[in-house]
């Protein structure tokens, strides 16, 4: 069920309304850029500029959300602050997800998005000045608070006061709409009176806001002011803090690659790793000898060189392969000359090598080879495909792929703007469908992509932020 307890929401809903203003006035404020946070200095840097802000705590893959005061490397942190605090009030109220260090979120369709719930309620109950969220890899986020006193306090603004109450209805849709209206109201001192099927908000500058409530359900909100009705805005959104990794592929040639991604860990990994277990091999990876892998005497595989990162120049050069040349076709068709040349330049960042790999599956899935094999050479990493038959071809199962989906949108998350992540993801899943002549369906999009083949379904469920939040299969109408 997707809810928090009462206890929770007892004291944190009445002031969603006012958070969700807040932070937008926040976001308004803060640059675009990368997000970097120090939880022992409790500072952050948000596109280069430093701010006061605590660590409230991280959301992980398995839908578990974890307190920061539950973190043993961080005991007695600066940046901890916030979270203490939090942990007193929820003993003070006996509100479980503030007593509890790890809390399970996994009942919410949405887990990643009850996250951020999580964190703006938190947000209210500090009276902070904003909240925010960065990916600390793959699909996991550590979510942060900022009290810093530079930060502008908000105001009600006439044409977002409506979209700031009825984004706190939708996040919380069990909680009677008149306990957000009226935490609203009280936390801005303004006037509350009761009207015909709802309430009325008098703002100090002349304007009224009518909002209609029906049954606890918060069905419209009109703002009237001197000249008449005001249309409402949307609430600013974050500024983009894309990883420089996750802005290098153009658009249309990532939702391109994406397709590879998932079906690439099958060919290139599952595939070949099956068979060199059976083989009884376990030593790691292959010694390159001139278009051949030799996986000690065990096996000597046909390859091809696709290219080599190079870690002290972060640059990627291709080689010389049917695979590789499909995969740089493809860049010169998506207008990406600066991917298909012979050496690419890659993008500073903690993941540097993420774009190379992303290359490497691409042309083994291309090529149609039978596995793919990363060997390190000093600080080179080269990157071969295994074109020899012996090896088998990838034959998933059911059963296993939501374990392959979930590992390629892992990995690719860290290479997506977040403004295309959803198209991506999808692009993605698709393409691994295809792969395997499983029928798509797309009637329950955005929010869930199913697969059929025979009598079995394959569901893969997204956040409202584009990430991959789930993927399970089995029997058709097993799966609720």
């Amino acid at each position: 069920m997707d809810t928090f307890s009462n206890a929770l929401l007892a004291i944190a809903a009445p002031h969603l309304g006012w958070v969700i203003e807040q932070n937008d006035t926040f976001n308004a404020a803060l640059p675009p850029g990368a997000v970097e946070h120090d939880a022992a200095l409790g500072v952050a840097w948000i596109g280069g500029d430093e701010r006061s802000a605590e660590l409230l705590g991280s959301y992980a893959e398995d839908a578990t959300f974890q307190w920061a005061w539950d973190k043993s490397g961080l005991v007695g942190a600066p940046g901890l602050r916030a979270s203490l605090r939090l942990k007193e009030l929820g003993e003070k109220h006996a509100v479980p997800e503030l007593t509890h260090g790890m809390v399970d979120l996994g009942h919410f369709s949405d887990s990643r998005r009850a996250a951020r719930t999580l964190m703006l309620l938190a947000t209210g109950l500090l009276g902070a000045r904003g909240a925010f969220d960065f990916s600390h890899g793959g699909r996991a986020l550590t979510l942060l608070v900022a009290d810093d006193p530079g930060l502008p306090a908000a105001v009600p603004d006439p044409a977002k006061v409506g979209t700031a109450l009825g984004t706190a209805a939708l996040l919380l849709p069990n909680v009677n709409a008149e306990i957000l209206v009226t935490g609203y109201a009280d936390h801005h001192g303004l006037v509350v009176e009761p009207v015909q099927a709802g309430l009325e908000l008098k703002l100090q500058d002349g304007h009224r806001v009518h909002a209609r409530i029906e049954d606890g359900n918060l069905i419209e909100v009109r703002v009237e002011g001197p000249d008449g009705p005001v249309e409402q805005q949307e609430i600013r959104p974050a500024p983009a803090s894309d990883d420089p990794a996750a802005t290098f592929f153009p658009a249309a040639l990532l939702a391109d690659l994406a397709r590879d991604s998932a079906a690439a860990l099958d060919r290139g990994s599952v595939a070949l790793g099956d068979h060199l277990h059976a083989l009884g091999w376990t030593a790691g990876p292959p010694v390159w000898e001139d278009g051949r892998a030799r996986y000690g005497d065990v096996f000597t595989a046909e390859a091809h060189e696709i290219g080599v990162f190079h870690a002290d120049t972060g640059t990627w050069t291709w080689g010389d392969w049917d695979g590789a040349a499909r995969v740089r076709e493809a860049a010169r068709e998506h207008g990406a000359d600066h991917i298909a040349a012979d050496e690419v330049t890659l993008p500073p960042s903690d993941v540097q090598i993420y774009p190379a790999i992303l290359l490497a599956r691409s042309a083994v899935h291309r090529g149609k080879a039978r596995g793919l094999a990363r060997i390190p050479e000093g600080d080179d990493q080269r990157y071969v495909a295994i074109t020899d038959t012996r090896v088998p071809e990838p034959a998933a199962s059911i059963a296993l792929m939501p374990n392959v989906l979930l590992s390629a949108a892992q990995f690719l998350q860290e290479l997506t703007p977040a403004a295309v992540r959803y198209a991506t993801m999808r692009a993605m899943v698709l393409g691994y469908f295809d792969a395997y002549g499983i029928k798509p369906l797309t009637v329950a999009e955005p929010q869930m992509l199913i697969g059929m083949r025979g009598l079995h379904e394959v569901r893969v469920e997204f956040s409202d932020d584009g990430t991959v939040n789930r993927a399970t299969s089995g029997l058709q109408g097993t799966l609720g």
